[in-house]
C-alpha cells in the first residue's frame, strides 16, 4: 500500500517548474529544530509552504503552516507567533543558515533548505483544502513578479535553456564572452526579457576580468551558439540602453 512517505521527492531530482507556484509539504524536522527549538511538539515533521522565485535570491518558499505527517494523512498546525513573524526558506546547498530581517512590521527569518537533504511532496497528492492560502499566494506572486518576459522564459517553451541555468537561481544563465584579443570568459547573466526576434537580454552579474565590450550591470544580448558536439550561450556584442524608470 502506497503511503505519503512514498510521495516524498528529493529537490535535487526535480526541475524548478515542478515546484514553482506550487503548495508543498517539506519534510524537514531537523530544520524545524533549528527554527523553533523546543516550541513545537514532537509530532511536527515539516512545513507547508508556497514556492516562488525571488529574482535575486532564487528558489524560495514561504512557510505558512506546520505539518504533522503520518503514513496516510497530513495534519496542519499554525506556526507559532505567525501574527508578527514570517519564515522564508531558500533552496541552498550545505548547512542551514539563519538571518533576520524585517518586512511590513514583521520579523522575517530566513533558513536554507539543502536540496540533497530534505524532501517534499506537492499538496495535490492529498485531499487537503488549499484555498485557505489563496490570498497569500496572490500576494507573493504580485510581490515577486518581475515582468511578463521573465515569466515566459521560465516556462516549458524555454526548457532548452535549463542546461545553462544555475540550479537554484533559474533566471541566471551561464554565458560566454568571446573576443579575439582577450579570449573566452565565463560569466553569469540574469535573464530579463526576450524580443519578438527571439533575442535574449539579461543583466551581466559580474565584471569581466578583461575588456569584452560589456561591464557588470549592463543589459546585454545573448544567443545560443551550437557546435557539432555542444551548445553555449554567448554574448552577441550588443549592449542595450536601460530604462531607468
Amino acid at each position: 500500500m502506497r503511503t505519503l512517505f512514498d510521495e516524498l521527492k528529493s529537490f535535487s531530482n526535480v526541475g524548478f517548474r515542478e515546484i514553482y507556484h506550487t503548495f508543498l509539504y517539506i519534510h524537514c524536522r531537523e530544520l524545524l529544530d533549528a527554527m523553533f527549538h523546543s516550541e513545537i511538539d514532537d509530532s511536527i515533521t515539516g512545513v507547508v509552504a508556497y514556492c516562488y522565485i525571488d529574482e535575486t535570491e532564487g528558489i524560495s518558499f514561504r512557510a505558512f503552516m506546520l505539518g504533522a505527517m503520518i503514513s496516510d494523512s497530513l495534519r496542519v498546525i499554525d506556526i507559532p507567533h505567525s501574527e508578527d513573524t514570517m519564515y522564508i526558506l531558500r533552496l541552498r546547498d550545505g548547512q542551514a543558515y539563519m538571518s533576520e530581517a524585517h518586512h511590513n512590521g514583521k520579523n522575517m527569518y530566513l533558513y536554507a533548505v539543502d536540496p540533497e537533504k530534505y524532501k517534499f511532496f506537492d499538496l495535490s497528492v492529498i485531499d487537503i483544502d488549499r484555498d485557505f492560502a489563496k490570498d497569500l499566494k496572490d500576494d507573493i506572486d504580485d510581490i515577486y513578479f518581475v515582468n511578463d518576459g521573465v515569466e515566459v522564459l521560465r516556462t516549458e517553451r524555454y526548457s532548452y535553456l535549463d542546461k545553462y541555468r544555475h540550479p537554484t537561481f533559474p533566471d541566471d544563465v551561464e554565458t560566454y564572452l568571446c573576443s579575439e584579443e582577450n579570449g573566452i570568459e565565463k560569466v553569469w547573466v540574469r535573464l530579463k526579457f526576450i524580443t519578438q526576434e527571439d533575442s535574449f537580454f539579461g543583466i551581466l552579474l559580474n565584471e569581466p576580468y578583461k575588456e569584452q565590450g560589456c561591464h557588470e550591470n549592463d543589459l546585454i544580448e545573448i544567443e545560443e551558439y551550437k557546435t557539432d558536439k555542444d551548445s553555449y550561450l554567448v554574448f552577441t556584442g550588443r549592449v542595450a540602453v536601460q530604462d531607468n524608470q
